[in-house]
């Protein structure tokens, strides 16, 4: 990979291209009750434990199945997005889809039907992501790393509020208060259809550059290598990050600590990674990548070990900075993907945010049954060694990654 000349580095440096910032401003917003609907599992889940009769591994598996449904399909979502089709109508019919699985959720009669809910759900994000961030890389032009930074804020904020916000809405209206707050999510989702048909979103966005006719496959031709270690960099990132999203919250719910504990510890993960997430995204514009990875990897490991040893507040400023660390390459990620397949933006969003995530979803899922055989402490340990994994992967993606 090269580096930026000092001219580009201070061409990125300033501001985004005029007329940017609006459409930015709306597909961070969308992007931000899109993924705060598709966060209520941390809370709801630990809740539903007793009255579903759900072990910890069952629950892990209903915890990670919307994340694993939405990122598995997302390349598909993306590739059928590059081809053809018009987010003025796409993104906001996905929000409201989403709404209304998420809104069922409380009423799940058995632990197989809490889990067909939260798939259902993760079909409608899937559909969401790639033609967001396609859309927003057409808003960004050079700015990439800064637009996608942006656009994850959002969706950071959102994940980062929303356990808080049901936790505490919960402990007066119960676990039903995710169906209403589903049905604001539902009524943002109609609004910004209406909005957005009115700016005439599709007209500068929706329509994506013409794919070449071939097969899928085809397009990976002579970028399988790159592609592989670059899903395995963000897998290694997602493992980190994962592991206290989807195991933390289970573990304080079967020691019997307040279910606010759990969504506490994942709020502050995640708040602290929405900031950690655009200061990644903005310094992958001025500098190598492979320098931010290797940081990034190197402290979020060290970061989860600490928040594993201690106890308390300090325990909790461990799980942020883990947070701000592991989750700063995901713009990066984004865009990388994006520089290898500039054809198929779409696509490379999907793979990125879709496949790469995905890896780290399934591998956190298969760290519950260490979890399970051993104890919630081994499985975050395993977890944190296979950040370090993100190292070699990273440096392996710069050598084929386009020039800058």
């Amino acid at each position: 990979m090269s580096t930026a000349s000092p001219a580009s580095r201070h061409a990125a440096a300033r501001a985004l291209p005029p007329g940017t910032g609006r459409g930015l401003a709306v597909a961070s917003a969308a992007h931000f009750f899109n993924d705060a609907m598709g966060n209520v599992y941390p809370v709801l889940v630990p809740l539903l434990m007793g009255p579903l009769h759900l072990g910890l591994v069952f629950a892990a598996i209903i915890s990670s199945a919307h994340r694993l449904t939405q990122n598995l399909l997302q390349p598909l979502f993306g590739g059928a997005s590059d081809r053809g089709g018009r987010l003025s109508a796409l993104l906001p019919a996905a929000l409201a889809a989403g709404a209304v699985a998420t809104g069922l959720l409380p009423f799940a009669a058995s632990g197989w039907v809490l889990l067909a809910l939260a798939m259902a759900g993760g079909v409608t994000g899937g559909a969401f992501h790639p033609p967001a961030m396609a859309w927003v890389r057409g808003l960004s032009g050079t700015h990439g790393g800064r637009g996608q930074a942006i656009f994850g804020m959002g969706g950071n904020l959102g994940r980062a509020l929303s356990p808080l916000i049901l936790a505490a809405v919960a402990v007066w209206a119960g676990t039903r208060a995710v169906t209403w707050l589903a049905a604001v999510a539902l009524g943002v989702g109609l609004l910004y259809l209406a909005a957005a048909r009115r700016r005439q979103a599709g007209k500068s966005a929706g329509k994506a550059a013409a794919v070449p006719a071939e097969t899928p496959l085809a397009r990976f031709q002579g970028r399988w290598a790159a592609t592989a270690a670059l899903l395995a960099m963000i897998a290694a990132f997602g493992t980190v990050s994962g592991a206290i999203l989807i195991l933390v919250p289970i573990a304080y719910r079967l020691q019997g600590q307040p279910v606010a504990l759990g969504a506490v510890v994942v709020s502050v993960m995640l708040l602290a990674g929405s900031f950690g997430n655009g200061l990644g995204g903005m310094l992958s514009d001025l500098m190598a990548r492979e320098r931010v990875a290797i940081v990034a990897a190197l402290a979020s490991t060290a970061c989860l070990v600490a928040f594993v040893l201690t106890h308390g507040v300090l325990s909790l400023v461990f799980a942020g900075l883990t947070g701000w660390f592991s989750m700063s390459t995901n713009a990066m990620a984004v865009v990388m993907c994006q520089d290898l397949f500039p054809e198929s933006v779409a696509m490379a969003s999907g793979l990125a945010s879709g496949l790469g995530s995905a890896g780290g979803t399934l591998i956190v899922a298969l760290l519950s049954l260490v979890a399970g055989a051993t104890s919630v402490t081994v499985a975050l340990l395993v977890a944190g060694a296979i950040g370090l994994l993100a190292i070699p992967a990273v440096v392996a993606a710069g050598r084929w990654q386009p020039a800058r």
